[in-house]
């Protein structure tokens, strides 16, 4: 690696429009729009890490607390794994864990309780 061209392995979310229309409701849950806050990036990393807090610390309901936690768990811990890939240079298991992380998504999104 050169000293001013340097290479990266990174992930991240291309267009935060498409995180939304992808899974509406968990991105609802993040980034509620009522709190009027600024979000410096909401994309699926962000909306998974956001997620977890909220499902601890929120005002969500008990039931939608009990559903998502177990599931957001397991995401999350595929986000760390993907980490893991992305600092060790293995893109191909970091885009299998992608897929992996956006099934868990959508699968979650379909089966939540209304809130």
């Amino acid at each position: 690696m050169g000293k001013v061209l340097q290479v990266r392995v990174w992930a991240s979310t291309y267009s935060e429009d498409e995180v939304k229309e992808a899974w509406p409701r968990l991105y609802e849950l993040a980034f509620p729009k009522e709190q009027q806050r600024y979000v410096a990036k909401a994309g699926v990393i962000e909306m998974i890490e956001t997620l977890v807090d909220a499902c601890r610390f929120a005002d969500w309901s008990d039931e939608l607390k009990a559903y998502a936690k177990e599931p957001l768990d397991a995401i999350f811990a595929l986000r760390q794994e993907l980490e893991e890939a992305l600092s060790e240079w293995n893109p191909q298991k970091a885009n299998q864990l992608t897929d992996k992380i956006e099934d868990a998504l959508s699968d979650l999104e379909k089966d939540l309780p209304n809130e």
